[in-house]
C-alpha cells in the first residue's frame, strides 16, 4: 500500500509541475551578425545565391569598380574582387547562380562557376536603374530611367520579350512575382490639372510571358509617394512604401485593388518579404533602421540598426537572413527565434521499503500444522479423482465444537476457505498456502466422507495477493493459514470416524 501511495504522490507531484503555467516565451528578434564592408570604396548594392551560401557586393570609390564574393556563414571574402568597367548599381540573381549587373548602359553576367565576367550581356538604351530576375522563368527585368520603361529580356538569349513598357514617369521599384511570373513596377509623377499640381502613384503589372502590361493600381495622390515594393507569391499580396506618408500600402494583386495601409515610419523605401515568416521589411531611411513589420499585425514589431541611410535589401529566404545596404557596407542580421521552456519534471521519487513488511520467506515455512486427531494417520495430500471413495451416509450435521475458530480477515489477506461440509461436498481453501512436501498449486486433502478439501497455492515464484502491490505476505499470515488447515484436517477426520462407527448403532 505504501507503494501505490508513494506512486500517486509522484503521479500528483508531476500532474502539478506540468499544470503550473510556464512562462511566456520572448517573442523572435533580430541580431546583427556583422557589418561587412567592401575592401575598396562603398557598397552600392548586394545579392545573396541561397543555393551556394554566396552574398555578391558591388562597390566603387569613383574610379575603381569591383565586386566581392563572400562566404555567408563566416562573412570572409572568398577570392580577390573582381574589377569591373563601371559601377554595378544593381544587381539580380538569374538562372543558375548566374549574377547579372546593371552597368549603367548595359547589363554584364558574372559566373561564379569560371569566375568571369561577360560585359555587354545584355546592351540597354538608356541608363539601368532597377533589375529583378525570375530565373524559374528564365526573364531579366529592366527599368530604364531615362526610357521610363520596364523591359522583359530572356536570360538565355540577351533579347527582350515583346515591346518595352513605356510609362508616364521613370519606374522607382521593382519586383517579381515568381509563382505568376509577373513583374510590378511602381512609378511616381506629378501633373498640373487646372492650375493644380497632382501626384500620381500607381502599381504597375508586367507580364512575362509576353513583355506587355496587364493592369494598373492606383496608390494615392501623396508626393515622394510610392517607392519599393515586393511580393508575397502564397497569397498574390503586394506591398509598396510610400516614402513621405511614412506608409506602406497592401495590395490585392489579383484583384488589383489596395485593401490595407500599414504605418511605418522614418521614410520606408526599400522593402523585403519573408514568406516563410511573414515579415516585411521596410528600410527606413530617414532613422538609419530596418523596420521589422507584421502584416497580419498591421504594425512594427521591432526596429534594427543599420548604417545611414539605408537604400537597398537582400533577404535569404531559406536562413530568414536580411543584408542591408547603408552607410557604405552591408549590415548581416539573422531573425532568432527562441524556443519555448520547457518545465523540469519532478523526478518520481524512490519508495520507502516498509520496516513493518517482513521480506518474503524463502524454501518452505517453518511453521507446521498441528491439532492432528491421535489414533489417526496424518492426512496427507491424495490426488482428486473420481470414484476414490466408497459411498458413505450423508451427515448434515456441522461439527463447530471441533472446528477452530477462523483467523480475524486481514485486509491483505487473500485466502478464502469454502466449506460445504455436507461431508459429500468439497472443502474449498484457496490462499497462499502450501503444506510441507507437497507440490506448489492446488493441493487436494482427503476430507469428509465422500468429499474432499482442496487447497489452492501460488506457483513458485509468483506474486502474493496484496491491495498495496506488495510481492509477499508477513510470516504471522503465513501461520495463521497452517493453523487453518491443521484445523481443517482435525475436523475431517473426527467426521469420518463418526461416519464408520454410525452402522454399528
Amino acid at each position: 500500500m505504501r507503494t501505490a501511495l508513494l506512486t500517486a504522490a509522484a503521479a500528483l507531484a508531476l500532474t502539478g509541475a506540468a499544470a503550473a503555467p510556464a512562462p511566456a516565451p520572448a517573442g523572435p528578434h533580430h541580431e546583427t551578425l556583422r557589418t561587412i564592408a567592401p575592401p575598396t570604396g562603398a557598397a552600392l548594392d548586394a545579392e545573396v545565391d541561397p543555393a551556394a551560401d554566396r552574398l555578391y557586393v558591388s562597390s566603387s570609390d569613383g574610379t575603381a569598380h569591383h565586386l566581392t564574393v563572400y562566404d555567408t556563414a563566416t562573412g570572409a571574402a572568398v577570392g580577390d574582387p573582381v574589377p569591373l568597367p563601371a559601377p554595378a548599381t544593381v544587381l539580380a540573381l538569374g538562372p543558375g547562380g548566374t549574377l547579372h549587373l546593371g552597368l549603367s548602359t548595359r547589363i554584364a553576367a558574372y559566373d561564379p562557376a569560371t569566375g568571369t565576367l561577360a560585359d555587354d550581356r545584355i546592351p540597354v538604351t538608356g541608363s539601368v536603374t532597377l533589375l529583378a530576375a525570375d530565373p524559374a522563368q528564365g526573364r531579366l527585368y529592366v527599368g530604364d530611367q531615362a526610357a521610363k520603361s520596364v523591359t522583359v529580356y530572356s536570360t538565355a538569349t540577351g533579347t527582350p520579350v515583346g515591346d518595352p513598357v513605356v510609362l508616364p514617369f521613370h519606374p522607382a521599384g521593382l519586383a517579381v512575382d515568381t509563382t505568376h511570373h509577373t513583374g510590378y513596377a511602381t512609378y511616381v509623377g506629378g501633373a498640373v490639372e487646372n492650375g493644380t499640381v497632382v501626384y500620381r502613384n500607381v502599381l504597375n503589372a508586367v507580364d512575362g510571358t509576353t513583355g506587355r502590361l496587364t493592369g494598373t493600381v492606383s496608390l494615392g495622390t501623396t508626393a515622394l509617394g510610392s517607392m519599393g515594393v515586393t511580393v508575397d507569391p502564397a497569397t498574390r499580396t503586394g506591398y509598396v512604401a510610400n516614402l513621405a506618408a511614412g506608409t506602406v500600402s497592401v495590395v490585392d494583386l489579383a484583384a488589383e485593388r489596395v485593401t490595407g495601409t500599414l504605418p511605418v515610419p522614418g521614410n520606408p523605401k526599400a522593402l523585403a518579404y519573408d514568406p516563410g515568416t511573414a515579415t516585411l521589411y521596410a528600410a527606413q531611411t530617414g532613422t538609419s533602421s530596418v523596420a521589422v513589420v507584421d502584416p497580419a499585425k498591421a504594425e512594427v514589431t521591432e526596429t534594427v540598426p543599420t548604417g545611414e541611410r539605408p537604400a537597398a535589401l537582400a533577404l535569404d529566404a531559406e536562413t530568414h537572413t536580411l543584408y542591408t545596404v547603408a552607410g557604405g557596407a552591408v549590415t548581416q542580421t539573422v531573425r532568432r527565434t527562441p524556443v519555448d521552456p520547457t518545465p523540469t519534471p519532478t523526478p518520481t521519487p524512490t519508495p520507502t521499503p516498509d520496516p513493518t513488511q517482513t521480506p518474503t520467506p524463502t524454501g518452505e515455512p517453518t511453521a507446521e500444522p498441528t491439532g492432528e486427531p491421535t489414533g489417526e494417520p496424518t492426512a496427507s495430500p491424495t490426488p482428486t479423482a473420481t470414484g476414490t471413495t466408497e459411498p458413505t451416509p450423508t451427515d448434515t450435521t456441522t461439527d463447530t465444537a471441533a472446528t477452530p475458530p477462523a483467523p480475524t480477515p486481514d485486509p491483505t489477506d487473500a485466502d478464502t476457505d469454502t466449506d460445504t461440509d455436507a461431508d459429500a461436498g468439497t472443502d474449498t481453501h484457496t490462499g497462499t498456502d502450501t503444506a510441507p512436501g507437497s507440490a506448489p498449486g492446488t493441493t487436494t486433502v482427503a476430507g469428509g466422507s465422500a468429499g474432499t478439501t482442496t487447497v489452492a497455492a501460488p506457483s513458485p515464484g509468483s506474486a502474493l495477493a496484496s491491495t498495496g502491490g506488495g510481492t509477499a505476505l508477513p510470516l504471522t499470515l503465513a501461520a495463521a493459514s497452517f493453523a487453518a488447515l491443521g484445523g481443517t484436517a482435525i475436523a475431517l477426520a473426527r467426521r469420518r470416524q463418526r461416519a464408520e462407527e454410525e452402522p454399528a448403532r
